[in-house]
């Protein structure tokens, strides 16, 4: 999608995510716009199936970053230049586990790169579950969007 724009370092880390075999869905308002939502976001969410794993470590390097192990109260991260927008979910409110969301989710490409997104009905199911501020104040737009989404169906 033109105009959702990686760093060479996000691109870097999602096609090495790809080639060693990662299995991850961008999510959150992340994925929202790539459905052509109307919402803004600072960070790109990524929730990895495994992410304690060797290949995410891996892949981590092979995009000039690395990998930040959870510790305490600090959840697992990606480092280094380029990789600041990214952000590691490790639970998704109101929703299924990995495998049952991933098995549903879409098949869309990021600045040439396949990934898997969240669809948005399951984006909306999640914030409203959060019930957080700013995820209630993002639902009008999430709404809109999959009227648009509906309409271009019919």
């Amino acid at each position: 999608m033109d105009d959702f724009a990686l760093t060479a370092a996000e691109r870097a880390l999602l096609a090495a995510l790809s080639r060693r075999g990662v299995r991850y869905m961008v999510v959150g308002l992340s994925a929202a716009v790539l459905q052509g939502a109307p919402v803004s976001t600072q960070d790109v969410d990524l929730w990895i199936e495994r992410p304690g794993e060797d290949p995410v470590r891996q892949a981590a390097v092979d995009a000039g970053g690395f990998w930040l192990s959870p510790h305490g109260m600090q959840p697992p991260a990606f480092g280094g230049d380029g990789l600041e927008r990214v952000d590691v979910v490790l639970t998704a409110h109101g929703l299924g586990d990995f495998a049952s969301e991933y098995a549903m989710a879409l098949d869309q490409e990021i600045d040439g790169i396949p990934v898997k997104v969240l669809r948005l009905e399951r984006i909306i199911a999640s914030k409203r579950a959060a019930n957080r501020p700013k995820d209630l104040a993002a639902l009008p737009a999430l709404y809109a969007a999959r009227e648009v989404l509906r309409e271009r169906r019919s």
